[in-house]
């Protein structure tokens, strides 16, 4: 099929080692803009989208990933959008997959790497990052579905699209 949408769909694959360059930020808002357009649940909107791109404020987590897990479980990228929503709400995990799943392709319209990283809910509720949760401007009662990793990658030969299980798809 030739058609550019299921083209990019077919052809995103993560990310996870990003050269220091920045994404412009015309680009950031637009993949936010995207994500903004997903579908909720009844269209209530209960998500939010918080791009980061100043450089102390992702130093911050990624130090908070350093001393946490042991590692940079951002990879290196320069910028990154944190998709959450309240902790109570049943559709919270729904809405704001579709928002990560919308800037994920439109990242990659736009010939910009992405990776979801799941850990920054943990992160941020751990001793050591209830500061940052704050700082951000997060409360407790938010959770952190994931957050959109963004950058150029540093080592395009890393990148390859990985098979799929067998019988992933059953028609009945």
């Amino acid at each position: 099929m030739d058609n550019k949408v299921v083209s990019t769909i077919k052809n995103r694959v993560s990310c996870r080692n990003y050269s220091s360059k920045k994404v412009p930020l015309n680009k950031l808002k637009t993949i936010a803009e995207c994500g903004m357009m997903a579908p909720s649940a009844m269209n209530k909107q209960i998500a939010n989208i918080l791009v980061l791109k100043s450089k102390n404020v992702i130093e911050k987590l990624r130090k908070l990933s350093l001393d946490v897990l042991g590692n940079d479980c951002f990879y290196g990228a320069n910028n990154m959008i944190i998709v959450y929503g309240p902790k109570d709400n049943p559709f919270t995990l729904q809405d704001c997959s579709c928002i990560l799943e919308n800037m994920f392709i439109a990242a990659s319209s736009l010939k910009i790497n992405s990776c979801w990283i799941n850990q920054v809910d943990k992160l941020l509720n751990d001793p050591k990052g209830k500061k940052v949760k704050k700082f951000l401007g997060l409360d407790d009662n938010v959770m952190v579905v994931g957050t959109c990793i963004l950058g150029y990658c540093a080592d395009e030969s890393k990148l390859s699209i990985k098979p799929r299980k067998e019988n992933f798809i059953k028609v009945i």
